[in-house]
């Protein structure tokens, strides 16, 4: 299956003012992902599933990646990609959402980067940057075999080189 871990775009900052689970994105996050997005059309991004964290900035966030990739399919909000997703997690989300060949995962980090390093038996931890997304090719049947690195999309370039997790 193909999966990719999506971060949220750039969300305004933390604030007394504004609940963590509530915080928005910014207008140059919105703009920044909107472009990003648009670039993951033009690179082929098809899921037919893509689940959010139910905090504000990931399912902004969603629903940017969703209405640039013409995308009709399924657009839930799960807890499970709340903060603390973990690869467990990932497993009850993939029985959710039972014989899908591809699924767009929308959260946060350092989760997403811990489960992309765990995927592809990466030693050194890395971070998805705001507005990021790791491409991955993984068959979950055959997880001890681990996952195959497709691209990284961070800051608005495409990387398709695996040792670029380290350095984005």
């Amino acid at each position: 299956m193909q999966l990719f871990l999506v971060r949220h775009a750039k969300a305004v900052e933390r604030s007394f003012d504004i609940p963590e689970e509530n915080r928005y994105l910014t207008p140059e996050g919105r703009e920044r992902f909107r472009s990003a997005a648009a670039s993951l059309r033009k690179k082929g991004m098809a899921p037919e599933v893509i689940v959010s964290s139910p905090l504000v900035r990931a399912v902004q966030t969603a629903e940017i990646l969703a209405d640039a990739l013409s995308f009709k399919g399924l657009l839930p909000v799960d807890e499970l990609l709340a903060p603390g997703f973990s690869l467990a997690q990932l497993r009850k989300l993939l029985a959710r959402h039972p014989g899908v060949n591809s699924l767009a995962c929308v959260g946060h980090e350092p989760d997403l980067g811990e489960i992309g390093g765990a995927l592809l038996k990466v030693s050194e931890a890395f971070s998805l940057s705001k507005g990021g997304v790791l491409a991955l090719e993984w068959e979950p049947q055959a997880e001890e075999q681990g996952a195959r690195f497709l691209w990284l999309l961070a800051k608005g370039e495409f990387y398709t080189d695996p040792a670029t997790l380290t350095s984005h």
